[in-house]
């Protein structure tokens, strides 16, 4: 028996046909949507910020329709929140450190300069001097200077000059001149504080200071200028006592204001004083007075709080038997206190032979 299938009805097949057709549809229509549906994106450049539709996904052609143009040394970040995408630009930034002298142009997208100083590996310590706050932020074209200071006490040793005394020696031609005493100079340690700025020095200043060597002063004779006013080399002594008659005689050179030697030389006087004279000498040596001066017959010493260094006198015996004659006060002694003169005299025997006299120095003037 032959069996027969059953066949489907055209209007059934249609339906199915047709509900297949619009399922595509709706899909389509979903996926259509996704794909082509604009993203709202936020972006963030510095202080400017722009909203902008796009219906790319890729940052790059987002901002190039935003109108954003970046460098090869810009970047940028992104993320997603709440149905909006952002991009923040990092510009990057030109910073330049002058650390300790060097200078150093850094690109950084924004830190502090804390951070970016430990970045770079530069140390700051107690001696550092920055022109600004470790919290300031960075921007491009900040210029930071960093000044290092250092102090140091330093020891160094500098020469002492000496100095050169010249007098006069009667007994040398004008013009001539002999070295007594080779003048050396001296040394003088010093302690010095020195202030350093990236290693140059800014001051120097001397703290304390200690004599190692003092300088020898130079001394030099030389011929007088002009010929001295005459002074006898060596006093003009009256062996014998004097008699009445011849004392008168003497008396009668020293006048009122005036005294005339017996080689005719008249010296001015303002006034006159009694002191005690004792006798000093430097027989074989060379002795030198408080004044610098070689100390020879004629120059004479005194108690300066009485007698003033420089004081020009003629000096003579109360008891007439000695007349030491023109003399200057050029040196000092010890012993040598108030109305006392220390006269000097060639040798030791001149010096016993005088002993301690009363004498009368009249006051010359110039």
């Amino acid at each position: 028996m032959q069996r027969m299938e059953k066949q489907p009805k055209p209007a059934n097949y249609i339906f199915r046909i047709t509900a297949l057709i619009l399922m595509i549809g709706i899909l389509a229509g979903l996926f259509s949507q996704s794909v082509f549906a604009r993203n709202r994106y936020v972006i963030t450049d510095g202080d400017n910020v722009t909203v902008h539709q796009s219906y790319s996904t890729d940052p790059d052609v987002v901002l190039n329709e935003a109108g954003i143009q970046l460098s090869d040394e810009d970047t940028y970040t992104t993320s997603y929140n709440d149905g909006v995408s952002r991009i923040v630009i990092q510009r990057m930034q030109l910073v330049t450190v002058n650390y300790r002298g060097n200078q150093h142009v850094v690109g950084t997208f924004g830190e502090t300069l804390a951070e970016l100083l430990q970045r770079m590996n530069l140390e700051i310590t107690d001696g550092d001097r920055i022109s600004c706050d470790l919290k300031t932020e960075t921007y491009d074209g900040l210029s930071v200077e960093i000044i290092h200071t250092e102090i140091k006490v330093e020891q160094i040793e500098t020469p002492i000059p000496f100095e050169t005394n010249y007098f006069e020696d009667p007994e040398l031609a004008p013009g001539e001149e002999r070295v007594l005493i080779e003048g050396a100079k001296g040394t003088v340690s010093k302690n010095q504080r020195v202030v350093y700025e990236n290693g140059e020095e800014l001051s120097r200043q001397t703290v304390s200071e200690v004599i190692v060597r003092e300088p020898v002063t130079r001394l030099v004779v030389r011929g007088p200028k002009t010929a001295l006013r005459d002074q006898p080399d060596r006093p003009e002594y009256i062996v014998e006592p004097a008699s009445a008659e011849s004392t008168e005689e003497r008396r009668d050179q020293i006048g009122k204001n005036t005294i005339t030697t017996d080689s005719g030389m008249t010296y001015t006087y303002s006034r006159k004083l009694n002191v005690t004279c004792t006798a000093y000498s430097c027989e074989g040596r060379t002795g030198i007075t408080a004044t610098g001066t070689v100390a020879r017959v004629g120059a004479v010493a005194v108690d300066p709080r009485y007698i003033p260094l420089g004081t020009k006198m003629y000096i003579v015996s109360n008891d007439g038997k000695y007349v030491y004659g023109y003399c200057v006060a050029e040196d000092t002694g010890g012993s040598i206190k108030g109305y006392k003169i220390d006269l000097y005299f060639d040798t030791e025997d001149e010096c016993w032979e005088f002993g301690v006299r009363s004498c009368t120095a009249y006051i010359i003037q110039d």
